[in-house]
């Protein structure tokens, strides 16, 4: 039995094969719109709206990464924020800061961020570091703020007619699983907060999780017991690229 065969007969498929999985994630070149999956995650600024519509027109519903807690140098609203309201970098990512969501200015950026994903023809947004609130960022940003800054982007969001998914911030779920309409989530088997996302799916919600293929993880365990779980789990690289493998 070949490797492609052995691995779909537990469930796991090799994405941008032949079988379809739930779902991917890619955030950086090299792209892959070709895949057969139902949803697929994509920095919007990297693809128009002729691309974005052509998936929707195939049966594939597209997701647009925003980060609603930070500053990124590298787009093209970098010069919006006003310098008070940045704050420190994010750990790893020397290019993004922190930024104080307190802001009604910041708001208003993530607002018109929210509507060029409606406008490149994107379906849903996945609300990227809206954890800020637990992390050094320099500002005294509480959780209760936090909830309120994220259940007004969301609210914002759903006039647009974008479906919005939490990111992360498991803490968050119960506050959250009635106003969200899915959760994406990376490494809740790596820090072991699988268990925490369970509301999502006692909603009948999806729950989109990722494993990076550096962790210490047993694969094959653990895509049975997401399937056990009703989360659909994707391993792939940190770069965050098209492959991987999908359990569906």
């Amino acid at each position: 039995m070949g490797l492609t065969a052995g691995l779909t007969a537990l469930g796991i498929f090799i994405i941008g094969g032949s079988e379809q999985a739930y779902w991917d994630w890619q955030l950086t070149h090299p792209y892959d719109l070709d895949i057969n999956v139902k949803v697929l995650a994509l920095d919007k600024d990297d693809h128009e709206r002729d691309t974005i519509m052509a998936l929707r027109d195939r049966g594939v519903k597209p997701v647009c990464y925003v980060s609603v807690g930070s500053w990124e140098e590298y787009r093209d609203d970098k010069d919006s924020f006003p310098e008070e309201v940045l704050g420190k970098p994010l750990g790893d990512w020397p290019d993004e800061r922190y930024v104080d969501i307190r802001d009604d200015r910041v708001m208003k950026i993530m607002q018109a961020r929210l509507q060029d994903c409606a406008d490149r023809g994107f379906m849903a947004a996945e609300l990227d570091n809206m954890d800020v609130f637990e992390n050094d960022s320099g500002f005294d940003i509480s959780e209760e703020a936090a909830l309120t800054y994220v259940k007004n982007l969301a609210a914002y969001a759903h006039l647009l007619g974008l479906e919005v998914a939490q990111k992360n911030a498991p803490q968050l779920v119960p506050a959250l699983v009635e106003t969200m309409d899915f959760i994406m989530v990376e490494e809740c088997y790596a820090y072991d907060f699988c268990d925490d996302l369970k509301p999502y799916t006692e909603a009948g919600k999806d729950v989109l999780a990722i494993e990076y293929d550096d962790a210490d993880l047993d694969w094959d365990a653990i895509c049975e017991d997401s399937k056990a779980r009703g989360i659909k789990l994707l391993l792939k690289s940190h770069e965050i690229t098209a492959g991987g493998k999908s359990c569906n």
